[in-house]
């Protein structure tokens, strides 16, 4: 194995670096930024080794594996993963090929997405009380009734609660929501409100789900609407998006959230897009579990759970 260390201004430099020198069979062992440096730790496996033939002489030996990962590589690339985190997943699909002995591509992959993302159930006993946050149109009132939905059908006491007082019509379009399901729904402006609320009441619901208002991540008066509602709870902090977002920007709007606390993502409308870059991105890059998708416009079968196995079949279908 035949290891370098690579040091560059940014991440796009280092990859075409790695690129460049070591291939595309590289893989990244380990990154850090010291003063404003990025410093990678790059392996790559050798191809070739030598043996003695029957006369003595040195023969070559072609000692790399039979796995052949063009597939898996253009698979994420239309996808539109980030380069990084294309780095991460093939590593681990050469690390599956490896120790179980499978080239298949489905097995393969879905044993790699094991390896690099975590999954969490929304419906978790442990965190009844969840908050979402997003964009403005990312579906997050949208998801909370199908989430209460479902939760409904499971027979678990649910209460909606919003904290929005921006979008006009945004109250009432969950009390609707609320009254449709026979669930409670309470508005809160303040947080101590909101605080004081759960104190008081928590331990009633099974399932607490709680609405903020969209804002734009890039302005900091934006933030000041959703920081005091986020950081007065111990609770799951779920981002939704739309999972058909430019990649780049989800990622960088992801990362402002995830500095607001989100630690798991809701992707939505993922049935209106084919390419699902933004999902693996955003969850490898901002270190975030992924809490199911919403995959129709129908509020009762809208949700879906996601586990490695039923990401696998998307990325490579």
């Amino acid at each position: 194995m035949k290891i370098k260390n690579i040091t560059a201004s940014t991440m796009p430099e280092a990859l075409s670096r790695i690129k460049s020198e070591l291939g595309d069979d590289a893989v990244i062992l380990s990154s850090e930024t010291i003063a404003g440096q990025l410093h990678l730790t790059v392996a790559l496996d050798e191809t070739t080794d030598f043996d003695f033939a029957e006369d003595e002489s040195i023969k070559e030996i072609d000692t790399k594996a039979y796995f052949d990962e063009t597939s898996l590589r253009e698979a994420l690339e239309y996808h539109g993963v980030l380069d990084l985190v294309q780095y991460h997943i093939l590593s681990s699909c050469r690390e599956v090929n490896r120790q179980y002995n499978r080239a298949d591509d489905l097995f393969v992959m879905q044993k790699a997405l094991q390896k690099n993302f975590r999954f969490k159930s929304l419906f978790s006993e442990m965190t009844p009380v969840k908050i979402f946050m997003g964009t403005p149109g990312s579906g997050k009132s949208t998801a909370i009734a199908k989430i209460a939905t479902q939760a409904k059908l499971k027979g678990i006491k649910t209460t909606i609660i919003s904290t929005d007082n921006t979008r006009a019509g945004a109250n009432k379009q969950l009390e609707a929501f609320a009254d449709i399901l026979a669930v409670d729904f309470s508005f809160y402006k303040e947080a101590r409100e909101l605080f004081r609320h759960i104190k008081n009441h928590g331990e009633e619901y099974g399932c607490i789900l709680i609405d903020t208002p969209g804002i734009n991540p890039f302005v900091k008066a934006e933030l000041d609407k959703v920081y005091p509602f986020v950081d007065s709870l111990k609770c799951d902090k779920v981002l939704t998006f739309d999972a058909g977002r430019n990649v780049y920007e989800a990622v960088e709007a992801a990362e402002i959230f995830a500095e607001l606390g989100a630690t798991s993502i809701l992707p939505t409308r993922l049935d209106l897009t084919r390419r699902i870059g933004s999902i693996l991105s955003i969850a490898d890059c901002c270190n975030m579990a992924i809490s199911g998708a919403s995959v129709s416009a129908s509020i009762a079968k809208g949700l879906a759970e996601l586990d490695s196995a039923s990401l696998a079949k998307l990325v490579l279908s």
